[in-house]
């Protein structure tokens, strides 16, 4: 999977948008206020966008740790309410702030669905370029139907990142700087790899050769499996998008992250 097989243009997104067979999903989301993405997308999204809430639609409510992936009924449900079906093409959206549209392409990836493009610049670089909005809550969708077809290899547990320690697998922490920085610790092994560094100026992805010198200065050789952490599974999406726009295949997101391995005290970890 390359650059244009995961991300599109807010050019090209444009021309999409009268296409009844494309669905734009908003998946703005706060750390400070898990509402404020909502209530952003009330006051102005894309025109025709559906809304969908990491936590409500996209998470398992039973799973102690908060925001693990929804199992596959709940997350069918979800999708069908969104307007999304087996032969929808998506365009996930975020505000470059909380990689959510990385979360929503991994899942649907975990879920078989690849028909998936990220909006590169995020909805600001859609609002600087005055491209269509519209306000108030989403439209009811059309009827359709999702098929979860799960794929594995794509999501690690914490069971699999204790077999996989010592092991030649490249461990990135996608974790941003103050996450990483309040924590005082990480997996041990673990490469620094932080997700808002894949970002230029603008917002978009950075260019290829870039991600590359990224990738390098880690230290960790991305030849081998690789598997990405952060705080939540979020961060560590986006950088599974990142890698993979370079032909990188064998990437597995944790989805504890952080939140789950710092919650157990049996868990290793060492100091920065």
């Amino acid at each position: 999977m390359r650059r244009g097989d995961l991300l599109v243009s807010t050019e090209e997104a444009a021309a999409l948008l009268d296409d009844p067979g494309v669905r734009f999903v908003d998946v703005r989301w706060s750390l400070a206020d898990p509402d404020e993405g909502e209530r952003a997308f009330e006051r102005a999204h894309i025109r025709g966008a559906a809304y969908l809430h990491w936590y409500r639609d996209l998470s398992d409510p039973d799973d102690p740790i908060l925001g693990q992936i929804a199992p596959p009924e709940r997350f069918r449900e979800s999708m069908e309410r969104a307007g999304i079906g087996d032969g929808t093409r998506v365009v996930a959206y975020d505000d470059g702030v909380i990689f959510m549209a990385g979360r929503l392409a991994w899942c649907l990836h975990v879920y078989g669905f690849e028909n998936v493009r990220i909006l590169d610049g995020s909805f600001a670089k859609w609002q600087r370029e005055e491209r269509p909005v519209e306000a108030g809550p989403a439209a009811p969708a059309t009827p359709t139907t999702f098929t979860p077809r799960p794929v594995t290899g794509l999501r690690a547990t914490k069971e699999d990142m204790l077999s996989i320690l010592g092991r030649p697998v490249a461990l990135l922490d996608c974790r941003m700087d103050e996450t990483w920085e309040a924590a005082g610790a990480h997996i041990p092994g673990a490469g620094r790899f932080p997700a808002p560094s894949l970002v230029g100026p603008d917002g978009t992805l950075r260019p290829a050769e870039e991600l590359e010198r990224l990738t390098a200065e880690t230290g960790i050789l991305l030849d081998q499996p690789a598997v990405l952490y952060c705080g939540g599974g979020v961060s560590a999406a986006w950088a599974y998008a990142a890698l993979r726009t370079l032909g990188h295949d064998n990437v597995r997101v944790y989805d504890g992250s952080w939140s789950e391995w710092e919650a157990d005290p049996a868990t290793p970890r060492e100091p920065h």
